[in-house]
C-alpha cells in the first residue's frame, strides 16, 4: 500500500482509471464512475455526520415558541436586518399595525420579507449564527444557534430584540387573545387616556384607586400575611354602546398592562384552566359578554350542558376564578349587557368584588361628549369657525336639554356629534329631528327583552 493511499483512501485506484479512459480504455470507464460516485456519497456522509458532531455538541441554541411574545421581538428583529435581502427562501408579509409599530406609515401596504422554511446564516457582533425556521402547521418555529458551548451571544440578541421591541410599543396597549389553545398577541393599541373615557366621575375616580391599591407592591405581601387569594374582579355592566370595553382598555393603559381577551363561548373547561395558568402576575383579563356564553342562572339551565367538552361550564369558569387552580395577581374585568341573566355564584363579594353600571346617556353624559367633540386646541381646531369656551359651554347645554336622558348610548350620542364636528351650532340645531327618528325607528323594533325597549327608546 502506498504512502498516498494510506492518506487518501482511494486516490490510487481513480488516478489509475482515470489514466486507462484517456489512453482509450472505455472498459475503465463505468468502474471510474462508480468509484467517483462512492467519493460523493461518503463525502456528503461524512460531511453531515460531522456538522452533527458539531450541533450537537459544540453548538449553543435558544428556540422561540411561536405562541410567546419573544417571537414577535425576533421576528421585527431580523424583519430588519440586511442578511434577510439574500435568504433564498422568503414569505412575505403585509405589514399589520395590529401586530406590530407602523412603519412607513406613507406607504399604503407596506411589505416586509423574513425567512422561511429553511436555516440562514448572518453574522452578529462577530459570531456567525444560525436562524432555522421550521414550518409546522402553517406556522413557524424558530431557533438561533452558534458556534460554542456557552449562549451568551444568543443572549445577548434576544435582549436586543427585547429593547427594540420595548420600544416599539412603547405608550401602546398589547391585546393577546386566545389561538388554537394558546395566548396569542394580535395587536396593539394606543393608550387612551383614562380622562377620554365619558361616565360618572366619582365611579371612575373609586375604581382607579382600587386597581392602584391593589398593584401596589406591598399588597401582595398584605393578602399573604393573612392568607388572602391575591385578586380582584370587577364587573362592568350595561347597555351596548356605555363604554365598557373602552374603559377597560383604558385601565390597561393607565397601569401600562398588558391585556387577554377571551370570549368564553367556543372553549372548554380544560382550556379555560390551561388559559388562565398561563396568565402572568400582572395583567388585565377581559371576559366579555359572559351573559352570552351560555352559562344562565342554575335554575334555567340544562344539568346536560354542564357535561358539555365543547363549551365553558359555570362550575369550570368558578374554578378557574378562585379555585385552587386561580392564576393570583391578575386583575379580572367581566362585561355584560346582562346581569340579570348571571348567576349569583359568579357575582357574589369575593369573585366579583366591585360592581359597576354604566348608563346610558344623561344630560352631564351629553354635556361632556359635546365638550369631547368640539373642544378648541391650539395645534388643531376640530370647528370651522373659532368657537370660544363659553360658548362651547352655552351650546353643550342647550344641546345636552334636548336630548333625552336614560334613552339614547354615550356611543349613538358620539356616533350623531362626529356626523357633525365641523358645525357645534349644526349639532344643536339638528338634535331634535336625530332624536325624533331614532325614537321612531326604535319603536319599530320588536325584539323580545331588548335593550332598547327597556330603554323606553
Amino acid at each position: 500500500m502506498s504512502l498516498i493511499d494510506i492518506l487518501f483512501p482511494g486516490l490510487s485506484v481513480v488516478s489509475a482509471s482515470a489514466q486507462q479512459v484517456f489512453a482509450g480504455n472505455l472498459d475503465s470507464y463505468t468502474r471510474l464512475l462508480c468509484t467517483l460516485g462512492m467519493v460523493v456519497l461518503f463525502t456528503r456522509y461524512a460531511i453531515r455526520y460531522v456538522w452533527e458532531l458539531v450541533r450537537s455538541y459544540f453548538t449553543s441554541t435558544i428556540h422561540v415558541s411561536y405562541y410567546d411574545e419573544a417571537y414577535d421581538m425576533l421576528v421585527d428583529w431580523i424583519a430588519s436586518q440586511p442578511f434577510v435581502h439574500n435568504a433564498h427562501s422568503l414569505i412575505a408579509r403585509v405589514r399589520s399595525p395590529q401586530r406590530t409599530s407602523i412603519q412607513n406609515q406613507g406607504k399604503k401596504k407596506p411589505l416586509t420579507f423574513s425567512p422561511w422554511d429553511g436555516s440562514f446564516p448572518f453574522w452578529y457582533k462577530g459570531h456567525l449564527l444560525i436562524l432555522h425556521c421550521a414550518v409546522k402547521d402553517h406556522r413557524e418555529d424558530i431557533y438561533i444557534s452558534s458556534i460554542g458551548l456557552y449562549p451568551n451571544i444568543l443572549k445577548e440578541l434576544v435582549e436586543e430584540c427585547r429593547g427594540k421591541y420595548l420600544n416599539n410599543i412603547d405608550k401602546k396597549i398589547t391585546v393577546f387573545e386566545h389561538r388554537e389553545g394558546d395566548w396569542k398577541k394580535t395587536r396593539l393599541r394606543p393608550i387612551r387616556p383614562i380622562s377620554t373615557v365619558i361616565m360618572d366621575k366619582q365611579v371612575q375616580d373609586d375604581l382607579l384607586k382600587d386597581v392602584k391599591d391593589f398593584l401596589v407592591e406591598d399588597t401582595q405581601k398584605w393578602y399573604a400575611d393573612r392568607g388572602i387569594p391575591y385578586q380582584r374582579g370587577y364587573l362592568l355592566f350595561g347597555p351596548p354602546g356605555t363604554g365598557k370595553s373602552s374603559f377597560s382598555l383604558s385601565l390597561a393603559g393607565e397601569f401600562e398592562l398588558d391585556i387577554y381577551t377571551l370570549q368564553l363561548s367556543g372553549i372548554s373547561d380544560s382550556k379555560l384552566m390551561k388559559l388562565f395558568a398561563e396568565l402572568p402576575p400582572h395583567c388585565i383579563v377581559l371576559l366579555e359578554d359572559v351573559d352570552a356564553a351560555g352559562m344562565g342562572r342554575r335554575d334555567d339551565t340544562d344539568t346536560s350542558q354542564e357535561n358539555k367538552s365543547s363549551s365553558v361550564t359555570l362550575s369550570g369558569l368558578l374554578n378557574v376564578l378562585d379555585g385552587v387552580s386561580s392564576q393570583e395577581g391578575r386583575v379580572l374585568v367581566m362585561t355584560t349587557n346582562h346581569i340579570e341573566h348571571l348567576d349569583e355564584a359568579l357575582i357574589r363579594p369575593g369573585r366579583t368584588d366591585k360592581k359597576v353600571h354604566f348608563k346610558l346617556a344623561d344630560k352631564k353624559i351629553s354635556t361632556q361628549l359635546f365638550h369631547t367633540v368640539f373642544k378648541q386646541t391650539p395645534d388643531h381646531k376640530q370647528a370651522k369657525e373659532y368657537f370660544g369656551e363659553e360658548t362651547i359651554e352655552r351650546l353643550a347645554k342647550d344641546f345636552a336639554s334636548k336630548v333625552p336622558e336614560q334613552v339614547f348610548s354615550p356611543a349613538e350620542v358620539l356616533s350623531f356629534l362626529l356626523e357633525r364636528k365641523n358645525s357645534p351650532v349644526d349639532a344643536v340645531t339638528s338634535v331634535e329631528d336625530w332624536v325624533a327618528k331614532a325614537k321612531e325607528a326604535g319603536s319599530q323594533l320588536k325584539r323580545e327583552g331588548s335593550w332598547v325597549q327597556e330603554s323606553g327608546c
